[in-house]
């Protein structure tokens, strides 16, 4: 991993970044059934057709997407019929959907005449609003009108019959009936109509699910249609991106877990494939800002066009990191949330781990929190800094919760501390709490009014500077998606509200905090009496020889 700092400005440093380039290959992806050469996939003739007709020597990952994108079944139709494309903003994305979607509308349109005749073909563009859905169709449009002196490809244009620009519905229409229109993505959208191909932009911004049930729709009747959707990472109201991504990823798992075997089946004819793809460009959950591979994998344009390194570097510094991470690092976080504790006040309590001193044997308390949905349980602490701050962090995740006893243990006879504070009602961490105390921990048991106080205490120990905190990717991150709820006159976290961010973390370093500043530690115990001291005791009555050890009464 490379990493830099806020600081990186110098040239010297600069230079680090010469001869970096953005991933080719995305981190999540759908894997072929087999080798794709110009015989197994159509990716090949698109690369093609942008370099001999428009000019345009496509950039790595775009023609790696391409290849795999469009392989193909043995009959030589389509083997996905949905693609979903993920990767930050400004990579080229506009780009790629042009060029695909005029080799579909000049090369593509007639390749099954018998059974999807060109006159039924139709290119389906629709995004958000009609203006982004013809920003695509603009790009495509000027390669095949005679009237663009500077972009018009001849070629192409000898094979339109009309542009449509009016009227609010714009359309290139061909001599052989094939054509390409423009909607924009709503519950009419694609109503009524069917599409050989469909260019979904921006699905992200598809908040329900009326514009996917239409359009989506259009395509099934139709002989090897396609669809493509091509955005960036969405958030907590991308409900149809969100919902396709998770399934998709469920698919890639299970290939992946099955290995060649599941190869095997398919060409056995034993298993059926998956007819919908997912390729993904997004940098690692939790990572750093400043984290370059991880920059370089959500950004495969770098090296090859205008973004670069730096630009990326100097976004992390001026954006708020959620949008940072949704736009730049192509991540889902819940960008829309009105934190309840501010990220920039929270970055400004970052305190290098150098500069953390701690006296040995200082009082320090554990939490123990758990996720909504139980998949992760975190460990956290607090204790007094000796300058007198309180510092909180996460000491430890893991999936799961069977762990927690066993761990926390350890780290109480390590340390010499049995204080732990657990939420004591409506949340899984409550089943940690018997055992907790079987093993000799004083158990703080926060009840409802108790656990909302505590997260206002953290909320203004950070607003006041009075907290102490180490740069952790996932706080971080909880910090930005937290969100809370009423409980009578106060806040408290609200686990489920803040999904699809894990906030367990942050409540159990809030947990902890309030703990550690607010009740009060149990007394030590008592080291117990000495015993008395023995005395002899003599008897006068026995002649020592006449004793015997067998009569003697004691």
């Amino acid at each position: 991993m490379i990493s830099t700092t806020s600081s990186t400005a110098d040239a010297g440093e600069r230079a680090d970044f010469e001869g970096l380039f953005g991933s080719e290959t995305p981190r999540l992806w759908t894997r072929p059934l087999r080798e794709l050469t110009p015989e197994t996939s159509l990716g090949f003739e698109v690369i093609e057709f942008a370099l001999l007709f428009l000019g345009i020597d496509l950039y790595p990952w775009q023609k790696w997407l391409l290849i795999h994108a469009l392989e193909l079944n043995p009959d030589g139709t389509f083997r996905f019929r949905r693609v979903i494309v993920l990767v930050a903003r400004q990579n080229g994305k506009s780009l790629l959907a042009a060029v695909l979607a005029a080799w579909w509308l000049f090369v593509d349109s007639d390749r099954f005449e018998e059974r999807l005749p060109p006159f039924r073909f139709k290119v389906l563009g629709t995004a958000q609003n009609l203006d982004t859905a013809q920003d695509v169709w603009n790009l495509t449009g000027r390669w095949c009108d005679k009237e663009n002196e500077e972009g018009c490809v001849p070629a192409l244009a000898r094979a339109v019959a009309k542009i449509q620009r009016k009227n609010g519905q714009p359309g290139i229409y061909l001599r052989n009936g094939a054509h390409y229109e423009v909607r924009a993505a709503s519950r009419k959208g694609g109503r009524g109509k069917t599409a050989a191909r469909v260019l979904m932009d921006e699905m992200r911004e598809q908040q329900t699910w009326d514009a996917w049930d239409s359009v989506a729709q259009t395509t099934k009747a139709i002989f090897n249609s396609q669809l493509w959707g091509i955005s960036n990472a969405g958030d907590v109201r991308s409900v149809v991106l969100r919902k396709m991504r998770e399934n998709l990823i469920a698919d890639i798992e299970a290939w992946l877990a099955r290995g060649i075997d599941e190869l095997e089946a398919y060409a056995n004819g034993e298993l059926q494939a998956p007819t919908s793809a997912l390729f993904e460009w997004s940098a690692p959950d939790g990572c750093a800002l400043d984290d370059v591979d991880a920059i370089l994998q959500a950004n495969p344009s770098i090296g090859h066009g205008e973004i670069t390194i730096e630009q990326c570097l100097q976004d992390a510094r001026d954006m708020l990191e959620a949008s940072y991470r949704t736009e730049v690092l192509c991540q889902w976080v819940t960008s829309a949330v009105n934190s309840f504790i501010s990220p920039k006040d929270w970055r400004l309590r970052h305190t290098p781990i150098p500069e953390v001193s701690i006296r040995r044997g200082a009082r320090t308390v554990w939490a123990v929190d758990t996720a909504a949905d139980r998949s992760m349980s975190w460990v956290g602490a607090a204790v007094r800094t000796d300058s007198g701050r309180p510092f909180a962090t996460v000491r430890h995740r893991r999936a799961g919760m069977m762990w927690v006893p066993d761990y926390l243990e350890q780290l109480a006879i390590d340390s010499g501390c049995w204080e732990v504070a657990v939420q004591a009602k409506g949340c899984p961490a409550v089943e940690f709490i018997d055992e907790l105390e079987k093993r000799g921990f004083t158990v703080h048991k926060l009840d409802g009014g108790q656990f909302a106080i505590a997260t206002g205490r953290m909320r203004d120990r950070v607003r006041d500077g009075q907290l102490v905190v180490i740069e952790q990717p996932d706080v971080d991150l909880a910090v930005e998606g937290g969100v809370v709820t009423h409980y009578a006159e106060n806040l408290a976290w609200s686990r489920t509200r803040s999904q699809p961010v894990d906030i367990a973390g942050l409540v159990a370093m809030t947990e902890a905090l309030y703990a550690l500043e607010v009740l009060v530690p149990p007394d030590p115990e008592s080291p117990p009496a000495p015993p008395p001291v023995a005395e002899t005791v003599r008897r006068d009555d026995v002649v020592p020889d006449e004793m015997n050890i067998a009569r003697v009464a004691f």
